[in-house]
């Protein structure tokens, strides 16, 4: 269940789309701050003052335009906002996923008042401009002269007086012009702010539902938890968000959506591991796999460790979980440490330490040296009646190599190995699993409301590329499963070519293969037959897209 962007031709901004390399980040830009940001606390890691408005344009458009040329919306936004202020930080990433969400129509009205295509980044700010007038949370004047002023803080040689008086020109004629240029009958990809392939497609395969599932895919995700069930569980996350006054609604067994988001530092229990941030589409899968005690499951494409956490939250196993990269690997790793979730060694391999439990990746150490198995429980644990579970102060947060983090000697727990699924014969020790969970890497069309790049990172023949790729996976760990045993297929899309067509092809070449279809999930009422969640927001249900397939082996 990948969000891994794929090569694709993505569109410059408020231009006809063209055909484009996916790219990495550009250097950070320096930029010169207009004179009135200069009377502000710009100081990294200001919670009250922001940079002016200027600022936070020429940010956005650096982030947009090399989203828009293939990189990661996220990384793209904290690469150029890593030292702003917070709250400037925040409005940043605000304008550009406002202008990613509606990128379809931005585009087409650039095509309408350009022309000729701008170059990529002025094309990008132009598209900021627009989306702001759009918004119309601010006054008309004061989004304009900020526009322009940000044009003369372009970096990579864009500046230029009349680069300045064609965004003042553009944005003034679309503020004339509006319904004109914003007629009833707009193209497909302006109408839904979807690639017009992806509108097309969505419609052929869900006739009844296509455009409440292209209009949830547009909404801003809400910001959703699952509760630890070793620390308390659903009821102690309660308690606290309570306590601190945070809304919420219960959903399902673990899950708990907040009313209103805020930063995940801020959430009672996150930095303790009572609580992490998962959709609760995303919770289903631990609970169909339904692990039990003392067996043998492998994650086999685990990154970022959600869902092997919730599998040992749920039973005392021991979990095998890959990801193909050692930055991602060592991601599970740090997850799984705020979890207070045991850590068990597989030596001869090394991985990024995690920073803090962060994403940044430091020098490499082995695994075996930040795991550790020879700590014991301390008896106070034992006093408590917590029995073999590892609490925080045995697992420390630490960066000093001589004083790894350790986990009691346990018997279950998770082995976290950099490694390819796809070639067992690379890190498989030749005894068969019990369970397995594939979160085959996919087109990721069902988590687009958490990630709108996704729509520009993607074309149609992707879709053929990536089922080609799970149906590749799924035959290569089918013969890793004992008789008897179990396999989720899981991906986080809505088109039926990475779901239902990828396992229907596999059971009929497999005669010892069974598809369980009729599933009954605890506080999940309604479990489709199909297997496909689509996007959803009501009061039942609340989350993103994606499919499952159980799959039992015969004996």
């Amino acid at each position: 269940m990948s969000t891994d962007k794929s090569p694709d031709q993505a569109a410059p901004a408020a231009a006809t789309p063209i055909s484009r390399p996916r790219g990495g980040l550009r250097p950070a830009a320096r930029f010169q701050k207009s004179p009135s940001s200069k009377q502000r606390d710009v100081r990294p890691g200001s919670t009250v003052l922001r940079a002016a408005l200027a600022d936070e344009l020429v940010a956005a458009a650096l982030a947009l335009r090399d989203m828009l040329e293939g990189a990661h919306l996220d990384e793209a936004i904290d690469h150029y906002t890593h030292e702003m202020p917070v709250a400037s930080a925040r409005a940043v990433r605000n304008m550009a996923y406002d202008a990613t969400r509606q990128y379809g129509l931005l585009s087409h009205i650039g095509g309408q008042l350009n022309r000729k295509p701008p170059v990529p980044l002025l094309g990008a700010l132009q598209a900021l401009g627009v989306a702001q007038l759009i918004d119309a949370r601010r006054p008309v004047p004061v989004i304009i002269d900020q526009t322009v002023r940000a044009v003369n803080q372009l970096p990579e040689g864009v500046a230029h007086p009349a680069a300045a008086g064609f965004m003042n020109a553009t944005l003034r004629r679309f503020v004339r012009e509006r319904d004109a240029l914003i007629p009833p009958n707009l193209p497909d990809e302006a109408r839904y702010n979807h690639p017009g392939w992806w509108v097309t497609r969505v419609r052929q395969v869900w006739p009844g539902q296509w455009e409440a599932i292209l209009a949830a895919s547009l909404d801003r995700a809400p910001l959703s938890l699952r509760a630890n069930r070793r620390l308390g569980g659903q009821d102690e996350a309660a308690r606290r968000l309570e306590a601190a006054g945070i809304g919420f609604r219960r959903m399902g067994v673990d899950g708990l959506v907040l009313e209103q988001p805020m930063p995940v530092e801020q959430i009672p229990g996150f930095a303790e591991g009572l609580v992490s941030v998962q959709d609760l589409g995303a919770q289903c899968a631990a609970q169909l796999l339904d692990p039990q005690p003392g067996e043998r499951i492998l994650d086999a494409c685990a990154a970022p460790g959600g869902k092997t956490a919730h599998l040992l939250e749920m039973a005392d196993c021991e979990v095998w979980a890959l990801d193909i990269d050692p930055g991602r690997a060592s991601i599970i790793m740090n997850n799984l440490q705020r979890s207070r979730l045991p850590l068990l060694p597989q030596s001869g391999q090394t991985l990024p330490r995690g920073n803090g439990g962060t994403v940044d990746a430091e020098p490499a150490t082995t695994v075996r040296a930040a795991f550790g198995t020879d700590a014991t429980m301390a008896a106070s644990d034992r006093a408590a009646g917590q029995g073999h579970w590892p609490v925080a102060a045995d697992v420390p947060d630490t960066d000093d190599p001589a004083q790894p983090a350790v986990t009691p000697a346990v018997h279950w727990g998770a082995r976290v190995m950099a490694a390819d699924a796809a070639d067992p014969d690379s890190w498989w020790d030749g005894q068969r699993f019990d369970r397995i969970l594939l979160d085959a890497p996919c087109s990721a069309s069902g988590i687009v409301r958490r990630h709108p790049d996704v729509l520009w990172h993607r074309q149609r023949r992707d879709i053929a590329t990536f089922s080609g790729t799970q149906a590749r996976l799924i035959e290569k760990l089918w013969p890793l499963l004992r008789p008897g045993g179990t396999l989720l297929y899981a991906t986080c899309s809505i088109f039926p070519e990475e779901g239902e067509a990828v396992v229907s092809a596999f059971v009929s070449k497999h005669p010892d293969c069974q598809w369980q279809r009729d599933v009954r999930l605890t506080g999940w009422p309604g479990w489709p037959r199909n297997g496909q969640l689509l996007p959803t927001r009501d009061d039942r249900h609340e989350h993103d897209g994606f499919f499952y397939a159980l799959l039992s082996r015969h004996r």
